[in-house]
């Protein structure tokens, strides 16, 4: 059977400016995609893990080892055949925020991780190498042009979820030349208008590897209430021509439960520019001018909610 997840960054902010509302790459927002984007080449291999995995295999994109199928034997032996860990379990429909995408370390984890995909999934499943990196990018493109390039972490657990992104950054030029040799190949890019459509980059021995390809509005820092309070160009303003005097870090963080939100404030202090709670995300924006400063408060921040987790806070109740 088909899940039906919605993103929590649809309630974690009000999306009524958009014309279609709030959508991003999960099945059940397709109604609400643009046509731009519906009628693309592009959207087959958005929609579909194993078909980007087909295009870049033909178009000699850099891309992880991976096998494809319906069958838990047919992906245990490759993983057997292979004889290497970490690997990385994905659904081949494509979701929003890292749903249904796993990291293994062990033989024995790849039943159980089968078995949560094709529980809530109908389709194959794709099994592929994980790639351990120095560092992780992603590219944002609007009508074919980098308009936001973010560094992100991962979570040090089994899900494969953000845990941070530090934006917007600058790479080097010959790291932004090797992104666009890649993404050029993406024929339908430029023509889609207005849509957001990402990019993620694994870094290794200073080459990019494609990781994933998705599309949509979820990422707070599109929404110009997120990025006003920022003080950051937002995605869909003009490019300018000087880059960002601000520097931003937004921390991620699940099932975080209750926390003290004037403690909040007066930990993250300047920095601390926007934060919110949807559907057991929760999310804080920190803003700077001054990188030392922004990193500092994040620890702060950081250090706040991981005591939150464990400390089991429960807000003052009003008295009857």
């Amino acid at each position: 059977m088909s899940e039906e997840k919605h993103s929590p960054i649809e309630t974690i902010a009000d999306w009524s400016h958009v014309a279609e509302g709030f959508y991003a790459d999960s099945p059940v927002y397709r109604p609400r995609m643009p046509e731009s984007l519906k009628s693309s080449e592009l959207y087959q291999l958005l929609s579909s893990r194993i078909r980007l995995r087909e295009f870049c295999k033909n178009n000699q994109i850099e891309q992880p080892h991976f096998v494809a199928g319906k069958q838990f034997d047919e992906l245990a032996a490759w993983a057997v055949k292979r004889n290497r860990f970490p690997l990385a379990m994905k659904s081949a429909i494509n979701g929003s925020d890292c749903d249904h995408c796993y990291v293994l370390k062990a033989f024995r984890e790849l039943p159980e991780f089968f078995e949560a995909i094709t529980g809530s999934l109908d389709g194959p499943v794709l099994l592929e190498e994980y790639v351990i990196a120095k560092s992780r990018l992603e590219v944002t493109y609007i009508s074919g042009l980098p308009r936001l390039i973010s560094q992100f972490g991962l979570e040090k657990s089994m899900r494969m979820r953000h845990s941070w992104r530090v934006f917007p950054i600058r790479p080097p030029e010959a790291l932004i030349d090797q992104i666009h040799a890649i993404t050029v190949r993406f024929k339908d890019l430029t023509s889609i208008k207005d849509v957001p459509i990402r990019f993620s980059f694994a870094l290794n021995g200073g080459r990019p590897m494609l990781i994933s390809l998705n599309a949509g509005l979820n990422r707070p820092e599109y929404h110009p209430d997120w990025s006003n309070a920022a003080g950051i160009a937002g995605i869909s303003a003009p490019p300018g021509r000087k880059p960002e005097k601000k520097i931003c870090k937004l921390l991620i963080y699940h099932d975080i439960g209750e926390f003290a939100e004037d403690h909040l404030l007066a930990i993250g202090g300047e920095s601390l520019v926007k934060f919110g709670t949807a559907n057991g995300q929760t999310m804080a924006l920190l803003s700077s001018g001054n990188t030392a400063r922004l990193l500092e408060d994040a620890e702060k921040v950081d250090a706040f909610f991981r005591h939150s987790r464990d400390s089991g806070y429960q807000p003052p109740q009003e008295e009857d």
